[in-house]
């Protein structure tokens, strides 16, 4: 038994030799002498259709997804499309992820117990009133856990966010850090998703002297 085995493990170690040197001297058949690819050999690149204009595309058309999933992922473009154009400055696009007539109500505690301190409606009052963001050097917007529930052409959703807002006083630099909760009514119109309404919930804010 020992002699059978011996000569298997022979055998295994012929055939695995045979079958490297096969592929050694396929691979060395497609260089010549010095090394070098073969000159007639070519090699064609096809342009990438990638684009970052292309992304936080709010379209359920935007994706090989269908029904449910391709909702769901162009409500999220939607909900980091608006934090993407505050952080860009891009006021016109950020607007017009509202409908024509989409309202922001601006809360600083839980909707259920305070009052909207202010109200925004229309795309042009939208527009006008997101000049505040030039008041500061740099924001960051990040948004965290985000859900949403869909009926139709109608969904609701809320979204959890952490915004740094950075500016100059006196010489010195600060930080305005703010904990936000947006509570969202969406509206599905021609295949895109867009705010209906948008809640804007301050929970908490802390500011402070930033050392860059």
């Amino acid at each position: 038994m020992q002699g059978e085995s011996t000569i298997a493990r022979r055998d295994f170690l012929t055939t695995a030799l045979t079958a490297a040197s096969s592929a050694l001297t396929i691979g060395l058949s497609h260089t010549d002498a010095h090394g070098q690819e073969p000159t007639h050999q070519s090699y064609t690149t096809t342009k990438s259709p990638l684009s970052f204009d292309n992304l936080y595309d709010t379209s359920v058309l935007a994706t090989t997804l269908k029904g449910e999933a391709a909702d769901r992922l162009a409500l999220r473009r939607l909900v980091d499309a608006w934090a993407h154009c505050a952080d860009r400055r891009l006021a016109e696009a950020q607007s017009n992820l509202f409908v024509p007539n989409g309202t922001i109500f601006n809360y600083e505690g839980d909707p259920n117990t305070h009052q909207p301190h202010s109200t925004i409606k229309g795309r042009a009052a939208i527009r006008s009133a997101l000049a505040v963001l030039n008041t500061f050097t740099v924001t960051l917007h990040m948004n965290g856990q985000s859900d949403a529930i869909i009926a139709g052409d109608h969904a609701i959703g809320e979204t959890y966010c952490v915004v740094h807002q950075f500016s100059e006083q006196n010489g010195q630099r600060k930080c305005q850090t703010l904990g936000i909760r947006y509570y969202d009514t969406f509206l599905r119109q021609e295949s895109r998703w867009y705010f209906a309404e948008r809640k804007l919930v301050i929970d908490w804010s802390d500011s402070r002297i930033s050392v860059p």
